[in-house]
């Protein structure tokens, strides 16, 4: 079986994760990672909760650690980047993730989470959206592109994650041709930037299948896209969760492999 010994998308007590840097380290060590990177949540100035309070200090921190770990393990400073709070400190990063996290109101400037509860998201699409969702999920998926376009990242994190909340399509219906022709024309205009779309394995439990779902996936293939996969790991049982799933769900959707990062740049790996 093949196996990926590398993840990106992983988060600590800096931010929104329930373990330490360090922490996470060990678990990825145990893991038998060769390459392991942070990417904690950029300063959000309007959700501050959830997001690095101090990027100096983070940035620190993981290059102490780098030191440290030598010959053990290979350590990347990375940063998860909002669409709507971009970084002034590109340059002090191994890797960018560009996620979309919020919709915006710009009449009042309120934002709305697109991972909240299933409560914000009613709310998101009767106040902001009119109680049309069609427009709601339309609205986040040009996001998705614009994001990538403006602030080309490394990385496009979980991509419709807009499902996070669907189950059993309580919102929408992701097989809509109204629906699919959203998700498509984000993924060509994401595509054309060269961002490296993830497989985001956090979407199992959240919604019983992975970031993008399996339809988008075999899209991403037929439009030439490069998949990476990590687990968007908050706590250190979660390093390398449901990896031998995500291969699995790449191989049916027709590819032959899987990007992944090494000695701090994307390879491709054969199956």
């Amino acid at each position: 079986m093949t196996q990926i010994r590398a993840g990106l998308h992983n988060h600590t007590t800096m931010c929104d994760g329930k373990n330490s840097a360090r922490e996470m380290a060990e678990a990825a060590i145990a893991a038998g990672f060769t390459d392991f990177g942070f990417s904690g949540h950029g300063y959000t100035p309007f959700d501050i909760w959830y997001s690095l309070k101090a990027e100096a200090g983070y940035i620190r921190e993981i290059r102490a650690l780098q030191k440290e770990y030598a010959g053990r393990i290979r350590l990347y400073c990375g940063l998860e980047q909002d669409y709507f709070a971009p970084t002034q400190r590109r340059e002090a990063y191994d890797y960018i993730i560009g996620s979309v996290h919020y919709w915006l109101d710009e009449a009042s400037g309120r934002y709305w989470a697109v991972d909240g509860s299933p409560e914000t998201v009613a709310d998101c699409r009767d106040v902001l959206f009119g109680g049309d969702a069609r427009k709601m999920v339309e609205a986040y998926y040009a996001l998705v592109a614009d994001n990538c376009e403006t602030y080309r990242p490394d990385i496009a994190g979980h991509l419709d994650v807009v499902g996070k909340n669907n189950r059993d399509m309580r919102f929408f219906d992701e097989n809509a041709a109204w629906y699919l022709d959203a998700a498509f024309a984000a993924i060509d205009r994401v595509c054309a930037t060269g961002a490296v779309i993830e497989l985001n394995t956090n979407g199992w439990p959240k919604r019983g299948m992975c970031y993008p779902a399996p339809r988008l996936l075999e899209y991403i293939r037929r439009a030439g896209g490069k998949m990476t996969i990590n687990a968007d790991a908050h706590r250190v049982e979660n390093v390398a969760l449901h990896f031998d799933w995500a291969v699995e769900a790449l191989k049916r959707a027709g590819f032959d492999g899987v990007w992944v990062w090494e000695n701090g740049r994307f390879v491709f790996q054969g199956w």
